[in-house]
């Protein structure tokens, strides 16, 4: 296992993509703080906030320039079936204010409309059936590797790093310069190879997502037995059977034998699905309507030909 974790590469990148698929409601949160004040008047007369919408289209935009390909959009689904097996997944046990019920409220608001202007673009969007978008993003990175094409997931969430592999890059937005993962990369900051990410996750757990792990069991620890073991199964298996040669601690090793069933349960939330269903809402270019909507957005900045034109590319030849 590497001493030193190293450090994704950073975006002054080679890497060229035949398809770029955005986390869209990570993007459009992330977006959203940047452009707080835009706002417009609604033709019923109502003011409605839009700087999440301007900021995901103009961060869509430049990573386009920068990876290429065509853009796809993932969207969670209701329903996620990762809530019937832990009800406390990503449950945070505060209840909401009223701030808060009023943000997301609002951020709702936002992507419903985000959804129908990038329909205008011409960009396929495709929302998970009872799944998360991490689901949705699973399935679109299989089905590129399938077809011989080169992907590029952008987003903020480490989860999606699991899905790496030859012709699959995971990106991370990190100021100026994106973080671009690759195997290598994923395994020389986490510790493991992509396709243990998951594994890791269910033995150390994942505060973001609400997942406890093992108690007591942090990620380099977690990543030595993978390491050592080179699957959970095998991992869970040693532990509890109390064969000799185990890496760490007999503590540890009695941790990770009374935790084994939690750590199965945790593993079925970690792991990200690439066979589940999804609704298409597939791209219908249209350059009048979308300009229509920059302008009742007050968007102006994006109505200038180049600006234009790089916007409607972005759901590749049509």
């Amino acid at each position: 296992m590497h001493s030193k974790p190293a450090m994704a590469t950073r975006a002054k990148t080679t890497v060229q993509a035949d398809v770029v698929v955005i986390d869209g409601r990570h993007m459009l949160w992330r977006t959203s703080d940047a452009f707080s004040t835009l706002s417009y008047e609604a033709p019923d007369g109502t003011d409605h906030f839009s700087g999440g919408i301007y900021g995901f289209v103009m961060c869509v935009v430049r990573v386009h320039r920068r990876y290429g390909g065509r853009v796809v959009v993932a969207w969670e689904g209701k329903d996620n079936f990762r809530l019937k097996l832990y009800p406390q997944y990503k449950h945070r046990h505060e209840a909401p204010d009223e701030a808060r019920t009023e943000q997301v409220e609002e951020m709702w608001g936002q992507e419903l409309e985000l959804r129908g202007l990038l329909s205008q673009i011409g960009v396929n969007q495709y929302v998970g059936h009872r799944c998360e978008a991490d689901d949705v993003i699973g399935r679109l990175a299989r089905e590129c590797s399938e077809r011989g094409e080169r992907c590029v997931i952008y987003s903020g969430d480490s989860d999606l790093r699991q899905l790496v592999r030859d012709g699959v890059w995971a990106v991370c937005p990190s100021g100026r310069e994106d973080a671009v993962y690759d195997e290598a990369a994923v395994l020389a900051r986490h510790g493991v190879a992509p396709r243990l990410i998951a594994q890791l996750k269910a033995l150390a757990g994942d505060h973001s997502d609400n997942i406890p792990g093992a108690p007591g069991i942090g990620e380099k620890t977690a990543a030595r037995l993978l390491e050592h073991y080179r699957s959970l199964r095998r991992t869970l298996d040693a532990a509890t059977a109390q064969s000799n040669g185990w890496p760490t601690t007999d503590r540890h090793r009695g941790i990770v034998a009374a935790a084994r069933a939690d750590i199965e349960l945790f593993y079925k939330l970690t792991k990200i699905r690439d066979d589940r269903d999804w609704d298409e809402l597939p791209g219908k270019r249209d350059q009048s309507k979308v300009v229509n909507s920059f302008k009742l957005y007050k968007f102006r900045s994006l109505l200038a030909p180049p600006e234009l034109r790089d916007v409607m590319n972005l759901g590749g030849k049509q």
